[in-house]
């Protein structure tokens, strides 16, 4: 038995196969999309990677500034650390290795006060890094205008002499201002 065809018939298989068809594009530029996302999130981990820890490399040497026991000179300390991250990272590790004080050489005088933390550190476009310490950096100061200003050198001199490419200028905050 022969079964025929009439307009509605072919009409509902062409309606049949456009929704074929619309499923199938709908499909593949999902596809699609989840491509693009994975080699975007790939190329930012990778510049991720490039901007922080070597493969290679596990550790690095920073130089601490510490006024010497005149009171008058800088003398630096090194210190190896584990490389950890991006370079802001590692700018927040030696910040508080600063902090920590010296440890190799009994004579030098440390620059920030104990109990001083580090609320926030980030670097601009402009290669300016923002440390935001917490209040103690003022509270448990010495004082006095000489021990301001070595502070204040020993933490520009540590950033901009162990980051070089990346930080040439330091804005200093005290929990958040300046």
């Amino acid at each position: 038995q022969r079964r025929n065809i009439n307009c509605h018939d072919s009409e509902r298989v062409i309606d049949i196969k456009a929704n074929w068809i619309r499923k199938s594009n709908m499909a593949l530029i999902f596809v699609c999309f989840i491509v693009i996302l994975f080699f975007a999130i790939d190329s930012m981990l990778a510049q991720e990677t490039e901007e922080g820890e070597s493969s290679d490399e596990s550790t690095m040497n920073i130089k601490l500034l510490y006024l010497g026991p005149d009171g008058n000179t800088y003398l630096t300390e090194y210190r190896e650390i584990a490389k950890y991250g991006n370079t802001t990272d590692q700018a927040k590790i030696a910040l508080l290795e600063l902090i920590r004080g010296p440890i190799s050489m009994t004579n030098l005088v440390p620059t920030i006060p104990k109990g001083t933390q580090i609320r926030e550190l980030f670097i601009d476009r402009k290669q300016c890094a923002y440390v935001d310490f917490s209040r103690e950096i003022t509270q448990n100061h010495m004082g006095g205008v000489t021990a301001e200003l070595s502070t204040i050198s020993s933490i520009v001199n540590t950033l901009t002499a162990n980051f070089p490419k990346d930080i040439h200028k330091v804005r200093i905050l005290v929990n958040g201002k300046e």
